[in-house]
């Protein structure tokens, strides 16, 4: 509520731009929803918003999307656009045994170009096309018949964390 009272206090002199520093921090879900779409009313108006969260189902609501490590711009794009390019190999696993022992055996691959905890699952992003036949045939020998591998869409998420890899690597 307080929020919104903010907002409505902010909007008093009609501005063109208004900036909203992580407007939602620790705010239930449904004043989330309810905040976002007054915002999108807002922007109807003709305003120009500019939000930072670090919520990425927000992030994916907006027109545009920068994302921001230690205060550099690492990428700028629309939510659409985001899982393009870079993590467009991407691969999900899986097990009932639990993920996190797998990470870095996968990490030591070839074909794997990045791969990160992406809660129950590890994201893997590779190098080429042809990289899924050779992993899926290296899974087949860790002899856990629970591994599922699938590939997946990226998103914001993914790219971001793929961005902060190739930060680390070069």
């Amino acid at each position: 509520m307080k929020q919104k009272l903010a907002l409505s206090c902010a909007l008093i002199h009609r501005p063109r731009v208004l900036i909203l520093d992580e407007p939602t921090t620790g705010v239930d879900a449904v004043s989330r929803q309810e905040f976002w779409e007054m915002l999108k009313k807002i922007q109807k108006e003709g305003i120009t918003i500019v939000v930072s969260t670090p919520y990425m189902d927000e992030a994916g609501l907006c027109d545009r999307v920068g994302l921001m490590q230690k205060g550099d711009l690492l990428n700028i794009s629309s939510p659409e656009d985001m899982g393009s390019n870079r993590e467009a190999l991407l691969y999900s696993l899986r097990s009932e045994k639990g993920i996190y022992g797998y990470l870095k055996k996968l990490r030591s691959l070839s074909g794997v170009k990045h791969a990160w905890l992406f809660g129950d699952a590890l994201h893997v992003s590779l190098r080429e096309p042809g990289d899924a036949a050779v992993l899926e045939a290296e899974l087949a020998t860790w002899q856990d018949k629970s591994l599922q591998w699938e590939s997946i869409a990226p998103g914001i998420e993914d790219r971001f964390m793929g961005l902060l890899a190739e930060r680390e690597d070069g």
